[in-house]
């Protein structure tokens, strides 16, 4: 409903539909929408395993729907593992329920398809697989999981570390070593490779501490007192209070295992973007793996009689079920209609919409606003507004932003455009294109034909 509503955006339910379409069309693999290659915006193979299904029409509605499937198996997941970890099929339900009530778990639905939030239930499996030494299921979720998204390898690394501590030393020396090799191999040679020697984007986000992950690194080592008061400000405490209390803060008393969502749970706090500490975005998606593992185990320490068990599932159901009350965005939550995370209502300009994205032809290049990308995505050029004519977003550093003069159709809602963005769309509107269609704000353009 979000989708076919248009309350779903260029970044990142279009770049991911764009990229998977690129993909089933063997057709280039240049994501327009972010100015960078599929595999030079992230390490996502698992996209590969979607595009036969684009091939056969499907398109974002499809990803969604994976996603909310992916995460239902999450549920599975956390069930096998605390069934054999408590020895109770019962509690192990209890706590599928306490993921699934889990707020930051809902609002990865919310915000559209990101492939770190599909990697949860392989590494939740990945992990009940090792508990349970079961090797070859091991080796399936983990490929799977590590196929999501390059970050995915730092929770392995950890991961093959907890297997050597546990006693199977030359399987965990192996998973830590494989996946710390493939992070390494990803982010300092396929991703620059694939952005013509520039690394990767995301390097950016921690200003504070360096401009390469190398001096990254070094800073956050060497400077201990600045990282502690970086980590320790408020917008890190509460975002660190969102993740833990759904969980009963019972994460903390099993830190081996929650050391697993260790360099994701890092990487949002010495972040200089704002994102990565908002509960409701993708950034948690591996915290909560991390989490969720440690609060089984927890459980299995603190639990030795099967009363104290009962006790601690059913108050950990009572804090899922608080939290999501008061901050979730389910129907049983306080904000559902109070924040408007949901279209619930039809917007009164759906029309006007519908007609617009209908009008472009289906190959043609196009510039359009974020909420209109995603119905336009299957195309080789489909550019977010104001790109190409201003770099917005594009790239890593802003760098080969195409010709405006490819762009041969606008469409925009003139309602969602910033005052510099709708001096750039007047200008363009002015010198360049045709109106073909406007209401309601709603405004297709095509380009003028050249004179002759």
């Amino acid at each position: 409903i979000r989708h076919a509503r248009f309350s779903t955006y260029g970044f990142d339910l279009g770049i991911y539909d764009q990229a998977t379409w690129l993909l089933s069309q063997f057709n280039g693999q240049l994501i327009t929408v972010r100015g960078l290659n599929v595999f030079g915006h992230h390490a996502t193979p698992i996209l590969y395993l979607f595009a036969p299904f684009y091939r056969l029409g499907a398109g974002p509605e499809f990803l969604l729907i994976v996603q909310v499937l992916a995460q239902a198996s999450g549920a599975v997941a956390v069930y096998l593992l605390a069934r054999d970890r408590l020895k109770s099929r019962w509690l192990g339900v209890g706590l599928a329920g306490v993921l699934l009530f889990n707020p930051t778990y809902q609002f990865l639905a919310w915000e559209y398809f990101h492939p770190e939030t599909l990697a949860i239930a392989p590494l939740l499996f990945a992990y009940w697989a090792a508990r349970a030494r079961r090797w070859g299921w091991f080796w399936v979720a983990a490929g799977l999981a590590v196929a999501c998204k390059e970050d995915v390898a730092l929770a392995l690394a950890v991961l093959g570390v907890l297997i050597a501590i546990r006693g199977d030393r030359r399987v965990g020396a192996f998973v830590a070593a494989a996946a710390a090799a493939w992070y390494l191999l990803v982010t300092r040679v396929a991703l620059p490779g694939f952005n013509h020697g520039i690394p990767p984007f995301y390097e950016g986000y921690f200003a504070e501490f360096g401009n390469s992950a190398g001096s990254v690194a070094r800073n956050v080592v060497g400077r201990p007192v600045n990282t502690l008061q970086a980590i320790t400000r408020n917008d890190r405490l509460d975002y660190f209070l969102g993740m833990l209390l759904p969980l009963g803060l019972l994460p903390l008393f099993a830190l081996p295992t929650f050391l697993v969502a260790g360099p994701m749970l890092a990487i949002n706090a010495l972040s200089t973007f704002p994102y990565p500490r908002d509960i409701k975005y993708h950034y948690g998606a591996l915290v909560l793996v991390g989490a969720l593992a440690a609060t089984v185990e927890a459980i299995a320490w603190m639990g030795h009689t099967r009363r104290a068990s009962r006790v601690l599932v059913s108050v950990l159901l009572v804090a899922a079920l608080a939290t999501t009350v008061a901050w979730g965005p389910s129907p049983i939550s306080t904000q559902f209609r109070k924040q408007q995370l949901w279209p619930l209502d039809v917007d009164s300009r759906q029309d006007s919409r519908e007609a617009a994205v209908s009008m472009v032809p289906s190959r043609a290049a196009v510039s359009a606003t974020f909420a209109l990308v995603p119905h336009l995505a299957h195309r080789t050029r489909i550019y977010q507004f104001p790109t190409p004519f201003v770099a917005g977003l594009w790239g890593v550093q802003g760098e080969n932003l195409p010709d405006p003069g490819v762009v041969q159709w606008l469409v925009l809602d003139r309602t969602q455009l910033g005052p510099e963005d709708q001096a750039v769309a007047d200008e363009a509107l002015l010198a360049e294109f045709v109106v073909r269609f406007s209401r309601e704000g709603i405004v297709v353009a095509e380009r003028r034909p050249a004179p002759s």
